[in-house]
């Protein structure tokens, strides 16, 4: 039974991205995506705000057109997905089931960080508390800080908690302990109030915080 069961779980695994004849993202691109784009190119906004009008024009400035206007968008959009197919095709069988894999797994993701924002969003409008930082997170708030005022924090940032993270592990106990100490007394205040939060907002709310604990660990 318990061979049965490893069997089907296997199998699930495997046949999720053969399921599938194509890649699940990047094969497709809408009509609307090449008209803002081609708004984007006349307009060339400077910052994120004058993108943010930029797209708010060119949703609009779409929505006012008419048929005849939309086929070319919708023309590039059918060549677009065309263009894909055939470079997909041109592919080993190998590769194509590893882009299949690959674009699975994008699309989960994209749909756990939505779920993800979702929550945090509900949990705004009810007041759930927010997880406290660990020993290690505080530890690297500070040093971090503590770099940049010196000015010798190096791009990539990776690199810089690359260092950050090397020089954690390489503490004395004994030096980490007020950092332990700090992240034990906020997570026990976190308990006390994620337990108010929990009994005012009934058994549901109570699920949806567990999911978000582990995402956290």
């Amino acid at each position: 039974m318990e061979t049965s069961q490893l069997g089907v779980c296997g199998t699930n695994a495997v046949s999720r991205e053969k399921q599938h004849k194509y890649p699940v993202t990047g094969m497709t691109r809408g009509p609307l995506a090449f008209f803002v784009k081609e708004h984007f190119a006349k307009n060339h906004p400077k910052d994120l705000a004058e993108g943010k009008n930029a797209m708010k024009e060119a949703a609009a400035a779409w929505r006012m057109l008419d048929e005849a206007s939309r086929k070319k968008y919708e023309e590039l959009s059918k060549h677009y997905r065309e263009d894909k197919i055939r470079e997909f095709e041109a592919l080993s069988e190998e590769e194509k089931q590893e882009l299949i894999k690959v674009s699975v797994e994008e699309k989960e993701e994209k749909a756990r960080r939505r779920g993800r924002k979702q929550r945090r969003e509900n949990w705004e409008k009810t007041g759930h508390p927010e997880r406290p930082p660990s020993a290690y997170n505080i530890f690297v708030r500070e040093r971090y800080n503590q770099l940049k005022e010196k000015g010798e924090v190096v791009v990539p940032v990776s690199k810089t908690m690359q260092r950050v993270s090397a020089e954690w592990k390489e503490m004395e106990e004994s030096t980490k302990e007020p950092y332990i100490k700090q992240a034990t007394k906020l997570l026990d205040d976190y308990k006390a109030k994620l337990g108010a939060w929990k009994s005012k907002n009934g058994p549901q709310a109570s699920a949806g915080s567990k999911e978000s604990d582990k995402t956290k660990e």
